[in-house]
């Protein structure tokens, strides 16, 4: 089943100043994300079991919230320290 990435209010005021590397790695990493958000191999659990964390190009990190129901992962939280 793949999921419907959603971006937050916050995460689209944050990609206004990303780097045409951080945007492209982040969307390859949100490609595999969808396919199996909660994957224990390419995500990090939060204390909360419906947030995870994804490592993108290297040098990011990106938040994001799943919900089963609607089948949606949106996005919380983007740093990019490259």
């Amino acid at each position: 089943m793949t999921y419907r990435a959603e971006l937050s209010e916050r995460v689209l005021g944050q990609l206004g100043n990303f780097p045409a590397e951080a945007l492209d790695a982040l969307v390859a990493t949100m490609a595999e994300v969808i396919e199996y958000p909660a994957d224990p191999l390419r995500t990090f659990p939060t204390g909360d079991p419906y947030v995870r964390r994804a490592e993108f190009g290297g040098l990011g990190l990106v938040t994001y919230v799943i919900n089963d129901a609607q089948q949606t992962v949106t996005l919380t939280d983007v740093t990019w320290t490259g």
